[in-house]
């Protein structure tokens, strides 16, 4: 038998059967077959296996070890797919499936939950796995998830549906005691104090320095970090300045004390949201988990953005067509 080619579960119930009798013939009624055909049953699967399963001319059956082993693992192995076979039944009664979501952190800390509760109605289970953007787009295309939520739109590969989300813009944090005036002055500010920035194995790392040669900026880094909590704990303690998206913001607004907030030149810079997931695989999931979060986003995250960053506007959120 080829490593790669699977056993007939068919067989695998019948040998459980046997094993579970006094002899062939018990077995063979119990299955309402006749004994020649449980016979021939018993060879093919021994053949496959290359090896024999039970100890002729014996009463009870008797199992060689071979047979024991495959006993106890083909009883837990038809036991799984009874369950599969109900799980499935059941879910398309209900119409629920199940979705193996990737999310980046920034969204998951932020949507994450809420997400869960407006979909619990629709998903029979759903199994959330956050990070960063490299690690969660490896995972998606080796098929580890079924929906990927991130920045990156995954161009170039074919059946894919995207949808793309919102837009997220960068924006300045600084601690109270650097600001001597209430026009901040970018050059002056990287220029004299240290940025606190993302490091390079986070994406909004690499687009911060992108944004910085953009600007003409050269800024003096002290301080990397891949987490924005501490990323935020830093500026909050008056060790520098940052560079951070909206939505990294949204995941640390319990850390504005003694920080203010302002547009990093004129909103111009930017990361988009997508949502991605393969065609056909999840039927409407997609579709109505992008909506979703469209809506979480405008009905409870965006105010709260307005609340902590005054000068935003619902525009800078919106990706044009």
């Amino acid at each position: 038998m080829s490593q790669d080619q699977l056993l007939d579960t068919h067989l695998l119930h019948l040998f459980v059967t046997i094993a579970e009798s006094d002899s062939l013939s018990d077995a063979a009624a119990r299955l309402h077959i006749t004994q020649p055909a449980i016979s021939q049953g018993l060879r093919q699967l021994e053949e496959r296996l290359g090896t024999q399963l039970v100890v002729r001319r014996t009463r009870p059956v008797k199992l060689t070890i071979a047979g024991t082993v495959l006993r106890q693992n083909a009883a837990s192995i038809l036991g799984e797919l009874r369950r599969l076979n109900a799980l499935v039944r059941d879910s398309a009664d209900k119409g629920l499936v199940q979705c193996r979501l990737g999310m980046i952190t920034s969204l998951s800390e932020v949507f994450g939950s809420q997400l869960f509760g407006q979909l619990r109605e629709q998903v029979e289970r759903l199994t959330l796995r956050s990070g960063l953007t490299n690690q969660l787009r490896n995972a998606f295309l080796n098929r580890e998830t079924d929906i990927l939520i991130s920045n990156d739109p995954l161009d170039g590969i074919e059946q894919l549906e995207r949808f793309r989300l919102l837009r997220d813009p960068m924006l300045v944090a600084i601690p109270n005691n650097l600001i001597s005036s209430a026009v901040v002055n970018l050059q002056s500010l990287s220029t004299g104090s240290p940025l606190i920035k993302y490091g390079r194995a986070n994406d909004i790392g690499i687009y911060t320095e992108v944004v910085l040669r953009r600007m003409g900026l050269v800024a003096k880094v002290n301080y990397e970090t891949d987490d924005t909590h501490t990323l935020m704990r830093f500026i909050q303690d008056g060790h520098g300045w940052g560079i951070l998206s909206a939505l990294c913001l949204a995941q640390s607004l319990h850390r504005l004390e003694g920080t203010s907030l302002h547009p990093l030149d004129n909103s111009r810079h930017y990361r988009s949201i997508y949502l991605i997931a393969r065609q056909g695989e999840m039927g409407r999931l997609p579709a109505l988990m992008a909506e979703t979060i469209q809506e979480l986003f405008h009905s409870e995250i965006y105010p709260q953005l307005k609340t902590a960053a005054p000068w935003m506007s619902a525009e800078e959120f919106q990706l044009s067509s």
